[in-house]
């Protein structure tokens, strides 16, 4: 298939030729890239930091009517997190979560944190820490799909994204994270 064809070229590094061959040879032949094909070059991109091109990526996916997904969140997170900017990947999560009712794994919520921790960006870790509290308060309505339910609830209840085990991640990088720190 087309995708393996991609996955590929995105494995070997030729990241243009995967977009090219999404953007026009795909198309010319009678298909439309998907969830998967954007995903997979997204992540080559992430592995690079080429954070610009992501969001070009990601606009044409939206334009296209493709919905991402937990791991579209992910590598665009990855790919901040790799270009060193912490905060568009804070910003990232919220926006993804806010727009598109989509999050990424946990362990996505703790690399956002550590990586803000190790760079002493308490700040945007705390900001982060912030969102996931918000996250514990989420109430479903009507019109949320099951599936994003059980992702609310796997995230809302995971033993490492709880306060206490927040505040034993801050210590470990020799950080404070206080009751006052939490609504």
């Amino acid at each position: 298939s087309w995708n393996i064809l991609i996955a590929a070229c995105c494995n070997r590094g030729a990241l243009w030729r995967a977009m090219q061959i999404a953007d026009e040879t795909m198309p010319n032949n009678g298909h439309e890239p998907d969830v998967y094909t954007y995903n997979t070059i997204l992540g080559a991109l992430a592995r690079v930091g080429d954070v610009q091109t992501m969001r070009e990526l990601m606009t044409k996916m939206n334009n296209s009517g493709v919905n991402p997904h937990s791991f579209t969140v992910d590598f665009l997170v990855s790919g901040h997190l790799n270009a060193g900017d912490i905060g568009g990947a804070v910003t990232i999560v919220q926006d993804m979560f806010n727009q598109h009712s989509v999050l990424p794994p946990y362990t996505t919520h703790l690399n956002i944190i550590e990586f803000a921790l190790a760079n002493d960006l308490v700040y945007e870790a705390k900001r982060h820490v912030y969102f996931l509290q918000q996250l514990w308060k989420w109430k479903p309505n009507d019109s949320v799909k099951p599936e994003f339910r059980k992702l609310m609830h796997l995230t809302k209840n995971n033993p490492k994204l709880t306060k206490k085990a927040l505040k034993k991640l801050f210590r470990f990088f020799g950080e404070e994270l206080t009751d006052e720190d939490f609504f």
